[in-house]
């Protein structure tokens, strides 16, 4: 007879449902967004490098008026903003007749032709491209040594463009820095090729420096593009031509537009970095 189901069953399941629900409790059932967002991150590694991106974003803003330590990489920053006004306008078929780095933490690149509308805001984009790039290579053993390679360069020739500068405020100590960073850059040029705790040191100074390019990139864009409006009979922001180039958009605005497009390289060359470190991306 059938009788054998009628007193099991209902013990059966109410036992099975508690030992369900106390499952549900104890281990939640994730979504598969949730399920992939934990295997992209973070395992110790990943956490590292963002902790490191942050406390080094606090630490650039607290030291930004500090001209006698930071001074040569504000330089650098200013030599790497035209250089890339000088590459935009020969890759658009113009012509470069210099590039001007000043003390005084301006400068300038004289050229003709060549396409002014992407010329204009390559300078602040271009920056801003650059650090992202060296920011997402950090993990490759080529990588370090071609950022510290870069880096050098950078610093050779902002440390021979104080020689042409007329100004004679603090060019010593800037000289003094730069020559100093520009060792730096060396050592860390051979750690690249190291292993271990070497090249882990090579990894978190460099960071340092292209977290600093990055900050640069988008403060500068802030304070000359959109806090400010420059345009009077000597200067102009690079904001200011643009929209007399392309009057689709006032100067402010393209200073906003240029502004969101440097904070998403940054936070592109981050995120890569950070899912490189953590083995997801095997490139």
């Amino acid at each position: 007879k059938n009788s054998w189901v009628l007193p099991e069953y209902p013990a059966l399941g109410r036992e099975t449902r508690s030992r369900a629900s106390e499952y549900r409790r104890r281990c939640p059932v994730k979504s598969s967004v949730q399920i992939a967002m934990g295997s992209l991150c973070c395992n110790a590694h990943q956490i590292d490098v963002i902790v490191a991106v942050c406390a080094y974003t606090v630490l650039i803003l607290g030291t930004w008026r500090v001209d006698a330590v930071v001074k040569p990489f504000k330089l650098l920053a200013v030599f790497v903003h035209e250089g890339c006004h000088a590459c935009a306008c020969l890759a658009t078929g113009g012509r470069v007749d210099g590039v001007e780095v000043n003390i005084n933490e301006g400068g300038v690149t004289r050229y003709r032709g060549g396409w002014r509308l992407c010329v204009t805001p390559a300078g602040y984009l271009g920056g801003a491209l650059w650090a992202a790039i060296c920011t997402a290579v950090l993990d490759y053993r080529w990588g370090i040594f071609a950022v510290a390679a870069s880096l050098g360069l950078a610093l050779l020739a902002t440390l021979l463009s104080l020689l042409w500068t007329k100004r004679n405020d603090d060019r010593a100590t800037t000289g003094m820095l730069s020559v100093f960073f520009l060792g730096i850059c060396v050592f860390l040029a051979w750690a690249s090729l190291e292993g271990g705790t070497v090249r882990l040191v090579a990894q978190y100074v460099l960071l340092f420096v292209t977290t600093y390019v990055s900050v640069f990139s988008v403060y500068d864009i802030y304070d000359d593009c959109v806090r400010r409006y420059v345009n009077d009979a000597q200067t102009k922001s690079d904001a200011v031509v643009c929209a007399q180039l392309c009057p689709i958009c006032p100067a402010r605005g393209w200073g906003v537009v240029w502004l969101v497009i440097s904070m998403g390289f940054w936070a592109g060359g981050v995120c890569f970095l950070v899912l490189h470190v953590g083995g997801h991306l095997n490139l």
